[in-house]
């Protein structure tokens, strides 16, 4: 098995997508005890992996910042100076960093699983492999490359004490004796975001039926949402509404502290799932086994239109959504007999 004395990870794209990298990532630490690990990230998704203790090194390149952020990103990397650079994002913006890296090992996906001809720029590629499978097993594939022992799966995702105290001070006083479930709204791709009605639905559903709350979840993009959801909701007594008024960690501490998570395809999903939280996801457009909340795929919910998956990001009719009864998603939360 090879050695190396620095690792650099290129990974720089969604929530999602960074906290499924974070089992790989890991599975080098253990099998590269003696190695620096870098990680190439963008600022929308560092906060969530900050303080990371398998990562020695982030870079950020900040991508609006044009050719000059660029060529600051490139110079730490040159710095850093990888004798193996991964990418693990497989489009031309990755591909530009992993070739210029001056480093002489540069391993990428199959030329099938790669983008926007990525497989060019990389001189060491894992072997062909299914694009259906869940990512996080996708990337493992790297670990399994480099003659790793197979790895079991390890998020360590670094949501601390700090964050949970922060969401115990946020919530109202008795959500956490009486429980509550966290509803997060909203995502980044307007065609994975369940219909406000269909949210409300579920609220009332929960809030007539239980005894626990509900905690309305979302960035700051997600805040007329989650107003237009509490308004439709009968029970505001026992309804909160966060959207917008947590970071990414405390977020995270919202979600450990809750009896179970409702959201779409989201980088949410991904960070309350990888808590260990019971998860239940929301899906139209995208593919559950290919990107699902990991450790709670079979709680995924998905509508039987003959559209979906289709992979879009916008939908002027989202079908495959709407047709996701509220009362579907209730019984994933809590199955019968779930008292």
């Amino acid at each position: 098995m090879e050695r190396f004395g620095k690792i650099l990870i290129v990974k720089l794209g969604s929530i999602g997508d960074v906290v499924n990298t974070l089992p790989l990532v890991n599975a080098l630490r253990e099998g590269f005890p003696e190695a620096e690990i870098g990680w190439l990230i963008e600022p929308k998704s560092f906060p969530i992996v900050e303080g990371q203790e398998a990562v020695d090194r982030f870079i950020i390149h900040r991508r609006g910042g044009g050719a000059a952020a660029a060529r600051g990103a490139l110079g730490e990397i040159r710095s850093f100076e990888p004798d193996l650079v991964i990418d693990l994002q497989r489009i031309l913006r990755s591909s530009f960093f992993t070739f210029f890296s001056g480093c002489p090992r540069r391993l990428g996906f199959d030329r099938r699983r790669s983008k926007e001809l990525s497989w060019l720029f990389t001189n060491r590629k894992i072997p062909a492999g299914d694009p259906k499978r869940h990512m996080v097993s996708q990337y493992l594939e790297f670990a399994e490359f480099l003659g790793l022992p197979t790895p079991g799966v390890s998020f360590r995702i670094p949501v601390g004490e700090s964050d949970r105290a922060a969401a115990r001070k946020l919530l109202p006083e008795g959500y956490l004796q009486r429980g509550f479930i966290a509803l997060n709204v909203g995502a980044a791709k307007s065609a994975n975001r369940w219909p406000v009605s269909r949210w409300a639905e579920l609220a009332n559903l929960i809030l007539s039926r239980r005894r626990e709350a509900v905690v309305l979840t979302g960035g700051g993009e997600d805040r007329a949402r989650g107003r237009s959801i509490a308004d439709l909701t009968d029970n505001r007594d026992r309804l909160f509404d966060c959207t917008g008024k947590t970071s990414l960690k405390e977020l995270g501490g919202v979600f450990s502290l809750a009896r179970a998570a409702v959201s779409g395809d989201s980088g949410p999903m991904h960070i309350a799932s990888a808590l260990g939280v019971l998860t239940v996801g929301i899906f139209g457009p995208a593919d559950p086994s290919r990107t699902g909340p990991f450790r709670h795929l079979e709680l995924a919910v998905r509508a039987a239109a003959s559209c979906a998956p289709c992979g879009r990001r916008t939908c002027r009719r989202p079908r495959c959504l709407e047709e996701i009864a509220a009362e579907t998603v209730l019984e994933r939360i809590f199955p019968a007999g779930d008292a």
